[in-house]
Order: C-alpha cells, then sequence, then structure tokens
C-alpha cells in the first residue's frame, strides 16, 4: 500500500527537481551566449498562445485531477486511487509549468530579448512555484 507521506515526499523531490532545471537552462544560456537578433512577431505571438493554451490545459487538470482527489483523500485517506490521480495530475502540472520555462529558452535560442525570453522564464517558474504540491495531512491522518 502506498502512503500519503512517501508519495507527498516523492512529489515533492520531483517538484525540487523540475525547479532546478530553471537554473540549468539559465547556464545552458549563459554558455551559448545566442546572439540577439529581430525575432518575427508572428513566432513570439505563436509562442505566446502556446503557453497560454498549457496554462489552461494544466488548469483543467489541477481542477479535474487534483482538486477531486485532495476532497476524496480527506474522506478516505487510504484511498491509492485518488492519491496516484493526485500525484499524476501535480507530475503533469509541473510538466506544463517547465515547457513554458522551455519556450522562453527556445526564444532566447532563436535570438529574442531577455525583455520578451524573460517573461517565459518568469511565468513558468511563478506556475512551479504557486503549484508546490500540497496534501493538508492534518486532517487526513
Amino acid at each position: 500500500m502506498i502512503s500519503i507521506k512517501s508519495t507527498l515526499k516523492n512529489v515533492k523531490i520531483l517538484h525540487l527537481a523540475f525547479l532546478f532545471t530553471v537554473p540549468l537552462f539559465l547556464l545552458q544560456l549563459h554558455l551559448l551566449h545566442p546572439a540577439e537578433h529581430g525575432v518575427s512577431n508572428t513566432v513570439i505571438f505563436g509562442f505566446g498562445a502556446a503557453c497560454l493554451l498549457d496554462i489552461v490545459i494544466a488548469s483543467r487538470f489541477r481542477d479535474r485531477m487534483i482538486a477531486p482527489s485532495k476532497e476524496l483523500l480527506r474522506a478516505n485517506p487510504e484511498d491509492t486511487a485518488a492519491l496516484n490521480r493526485w500525484r499524476a495530475g501535480s507530475i503533469i502540472s509541473f510538466t506544463y509549468a517547465e515547457t513554458i520555462v522551455l519556450f522562453g529558452f527556445a526564444l532566447k535560442v532563436l535570438g529574442a530579448g531577455w525583455n520578451i525570453a524573460g517573461i517565459f522564464f518568469v511565468v513558468g517558474i511563478l506556475l512551479l512555484l504557486a503549484w508546490t504540491p500540497r496534501l493538508d495531512l492534518r486532517q487526513t491522518l
């Protein structure tokens, strides 16, 4: 049987790994030092639209997977299916937030300035921080 504490610990470790990749992307950009030149507004708007879609999809996953799973776990802490759905929803959320950071990385490599690419990095980091995994263990244990 999977315990809530061990699952929460594992998801938190995975969350930290996702957060740790952001400085690695920044280090890679520092080492590559891509030249800044004009990137088409179409490309920038396309990346922006993809990021907005990522946020919408990730929010829907969170609404459909994480929130109901938390409620089920409050009612029945032994519900492994709910715990697995919570874990999957969390990992999917992290992945979508990381994708936004990757879009910023790609824009920077394509030649966009930090005033554009930085927005993608900041939004991705803020989502990763906002979506820190939490389970109210006081009520479930």
